[in-house]
């Protein structure tokens, strides 16, 4: 039976890990002698003398990215076709080589095919996997085998192959550091390569870097006989021939080191210990998968840091655990040898902590707590494997920049919902943001979609398409259907209210920006936000709503004179849904007047009449709110003439707003005179948002 294993390190569906990082040597994996050699390795263009483009102050490079394992050869792949962008990729490491150590034959992958370097963003790239299928032959065989799941050894063929033909990737080139002396301007990045120093320059920074094998500090008495799971195969011979083995750890690396030693004719006794509550299997649920996905990353990135670290902490059967198959495999292994008097004995036990460790006699002492009886235990061991996992290491060469970085409270790196990491958004991160992205960080098919967004901050473009909301579930918020109004085959919705006819149509980002740009640059728009806003700053604003689907923006005109800006949204999905009760139905609405020399009585409250017109027009809208600033006293009267009525005060980042309702059927008529009078005087207000 085959047991599926992840990504960058093998319990887990990450992208990056040990084997590849741009800074220091002891982040490499080195090349044991019975794992895969970096012989298929492309050379470093430094072979080609005068073909190495670095950049200069005055002409930098448009993007470097330091270090190269999944994640940043991916970044490269999707670059290449891109001839405006010039750009680079350094790693330390003689070549591409993920994992040797583990690279077990039966392994394979717990992501699909799809998963590959590319696909995500382009399945047409040159670069995918079933492209490298096609070129080695390989197609068919695979096409039959019928598992989505390639082998963990293809998958570091593949990409092997990917860095051979990929441009612009440096080989042994080790990253030192990092400068930009002045706070602003392109990156200065030195790095060493054959003893000799190089300056390169790059308007934005990629951090490509990966993880480092982590060791429990209780093992750093005898590391003479700790060996790190990611060094597993080239110390394998040395280990099956000892007389007692100890694992330590309960993903998916601790498994498969366990299963091989149980597998080993004449191999060793063999303890496998963990301190999780049990051995987790993987939660593999399609259900599941969907928190590696835009709209959970969403629901993550709203949350306190605090609140995100302790989610994280609270799921590692999602990332962490073991995959079903190797589960079924280790106790098939178990049950074969239950009754064999000849076989090793084997000890499996969870919920137990290794406290201390020495030399004795000869042997390794491992000193164990029981987290649930809190009994202690001593057992003795020849060699310890330590499936321990990895951690993010804080790249050093980063240290000079450190100031110019976006970091969180615990001085982690802490990259916004488009992994920019720096004030100005010239540094990238591909790594380390589990605390800022959750499930999607270290998941290898995130992985082309986060190089997509990478790329089109760098070139100004959409040089690859991506998708915002791809789940059939939701995180954090209850779902409504968008407001649809029934508007015509234009896009537009006529309407008539208070005896004048009036047309809406959608905002046009780019034709309108000049009139949005004279409206609500003024100081009379301050509730938008945009007071002194240039215009192409205006238009993004609009581009922006123009493409979420739970935001839509129309210009109120009559007689083909724009008149005023109206913006509708689903409440639930806004600021508003977090200290106030939302409920199905409801649609909400933000109204500017623009300003006029020859203002017609009546006009507000016309406008608003056909604003809850337009509305109205969606069967599913049976309440519209709005939300002005409690001071506002001039709009809440025009609120009420309308039928609003006011339920209650709540606040929001720039206000304490007065939240106002109108059920369908209420409306102006409902009123007596002193509403309409109060509405007639609020008039020359003429915005309520």
């Amino acid at each position: 039976m085959t047991p599926r294993t992840t990504a960058s390190h093998p319990d887990r569906r990450h992208g990056t890990g040990p084997a590849h990082d741009g800074s220091r040597p002891a982040d490499q994996a080195s090349t044991p002698s019975d794992a895969v050699p970096f012989q298929d390795a492309a050379p470093s263009p430094t072979d080609a003398p005068g073909t190495v483009q670095r950049g200069t102050p005055d002409d930098p490079l448009d993007l470097l990215c330091v270090g190269v394992g999944p994640f940043g050869l991916g970044l490269a792949c999707l670059t290449d076709p891109l001839p405006d962008v010039r750009a680079a990729f350094l790693d330390a490491a003689p070549g591409f080589n993920w994992h040797p150590g583990l690279l077990f034959d039966d392994a394979t992958l717990q992501v699909p095919f799809l998963a590959d370097l590319v696909s995500m963003a382009d399945p047409t790239s040159r670069f995918s996997f079933l492209q490298w299928l096609k070129e080695t032959g390989e197609l068919y065989p695979f096409y039959v085998r019928e598992s989505f799941f390639p082998l963990r050894r293809d998958y570091n063929a593949y990409c092997r192959w990917a860095a051979q033909r990929v441009r612009g990737v440096y080989w042994g080139h080790r990253v030192t550091q990092v400068t930009r002396p002045t706070g602003e301007g392109p990156w200065r990045v030195t790095a060493r390569t054959r003893g000799v120093e190089h300056s390169w320059w790059a308007r934005h920074l990629v951090v490509g870097t990966g993880t480092v094998p982590r060791t429990p500090g209780e093992l750093s008495g005898v590391p003479d006989t700790t060996v790190h799971a990611s060094e597993y195969l080239s110390r394998r011979e040395t280990l099956v021939s000892e007389e007692h083995v100890t694992v330590i750890g309960s993903g998916q690396s601790a498994a498969e080191v366990f299963l091989d030693l149980l597998h080993t004719p004449g191999g060793p006794a063999v303890d496998w210990f963990t301190r999780s509550p049990r051995f987790y299997p993987m939660e593999y649920s399609k259900l599941s998968l969907e928190l590696t996905s835009p709209d959970y990353l969403d629901h993550f990135r709203s949350l306190p840091e605090a609140e995100r670290d302790r989610l994280n902490a609270s799921q590692p059967q999602l990332h962490r655990g073991i995959s079903d198959a190797t589960i079924d495999a280790i106790h098939e292994a178990l049950y074969v040898r239950r009754n064999d008097p000849d076989a090793p004995p084997v000890r499996l036990v969870a919920a137990t902590e290794l406290v201390d460790a020495w030399h004795e006699a000869g042997r390794t002492v491992l000193r164990w707590r029981n987290s649930e009886n809190h009994h202690v235990r001593e057992t003795v061991t020849d060699a310890v494997v330590a499936a321990t996992g990895y951690r993010s290491a804080a790249p050093d060469w980063l240290a000079p920049v450190r100031d110019q970085l976006s970091l969180d409270a615990a001085g982690r790196l802490s990259p916004d919902r488009y992994h920019r990491a720096s004030p100005d958004g010239t540094v990238h991160v591909l790594n380390h943001g589990e605390h800022t992205h959750a499930l999607t960080a270290p998941d290898l098919g995130m992985g082309p979609l986060r190089n997509a967004h990478v790329l089109a901050h760098v070139t100004g473009r959409t040089p690859y398409i991506t998708e915002d909301h791809t789940t059939f579930q939701s995180f954090g918020h209850v779902p409504q259907r968008h407001v649809a109004p029934a508007v015509g085959p234009d896009g537009a919705f006529e309407t008539r209210a208070l005896g004048r006819a009036f047309t809406l149509r959608p905002v046009d980002p780019d034709g309108d920006a000049a009139l949005l740009h004279a409206w609500l640059s003024s100081p009379r728009a301050h509730a938008w936000g945009l007071v002194g806003a240039d215009e192409q700053t205006i238009s993004r604003e609009y581009h922006r709503m123009t493409a979420a689907d739970a935001e839509d923006a129309w210009i109120v005109s009559e007689h083909d004179r724009p008149l005023a800006l109206l913006e509708t949204y689903d409440p639930a999905r806004s600021p508003l849904a977090a200290v106030w009760p939302v409920r199905d139905g409801d649609a909400g609405l933000h109204l500017f007047v623009a300003p006029t020399s020859r203002p017609v009585p009546g006009t507000t409250r016309a406008v608003m009449a056909a604003a809850l017109n337009l509305l109205w027009s969606d069967p599913a809208v049976h309440r519209v709110l709005v939300e002005p600033d409690v001071r506002n006293e001039r709009i809440r009267a025009i609120n009420r003439w309308a039928g609003f009525r006011e339920v209650g005060e709540c606040h929001l980042a720039e206000k304490t707003a007065s939240v106002s309702v109108v059920v369908r059927g209420d409306g102006p008529q409902d009123h007596k005179r002193t509403a309409d009078t109060e509405a007639s005087v609020a008039e020359r207000a003429e915005v309520t948002r």
